[in-house]
């Protein structure tokens, strides 16, 4: 049996792989699960990528938050005390549609590499 740990926010740590835009803090990571917080700048957007074998699921606790699945924009919001779901694999950015920062709480639940860049949005089929 594991121990029991905590993290103060003064605790979360930057991680090693992230994409620009976002302020992303890691409380614990795992070879199977990735746990931290997001906080978005106004008007802010995160690179192209993909969660290759995670599924991502955020609770988002301050603003709006956007995840653009194309490049016509086509996506889904979430408000404040709602939930998302990003599909392991699913090309997406993310970003902060407002005028008023974004924030919440990330959960990746898989193995392999947590996540890879990609050159931009996926090309229409």
């Amino acid at each position: 049996m594991g121990e029991l740990q905590s993290r103060t926010p003064e605790e979360l740590t930057i991680p090693a792989l992230t994409t620009p835009g976002i302020d992303r803090r890691e409380a614990f990571a795992d070879d199977h699960v990735w746990v931290g917080t997001f906080r978005t700048a106004p008007s802010t957007w995160s690179d192209w990528h993909i969660h290759p074998s995670y599924d991502t699921y955020v609770y988002l606790t301050e603003g709006r938050c956007r995840f653009e699945f194309d490049a016509d924009g086509n996506g889904v919001d979430i408000v404040p005390g709602g939930f998302g779901l990003i599909p392991a694999g699913t090309p997406h950015r993310e970003g902060n549609p407002d005028d008023i920062p974004n924030a919440g709480v990330v959960f990746r639940i898989g193995e392999g590499p947590v996540i890879e860049p990609l050159d931009g949005p996926p090309e229409r089929p």
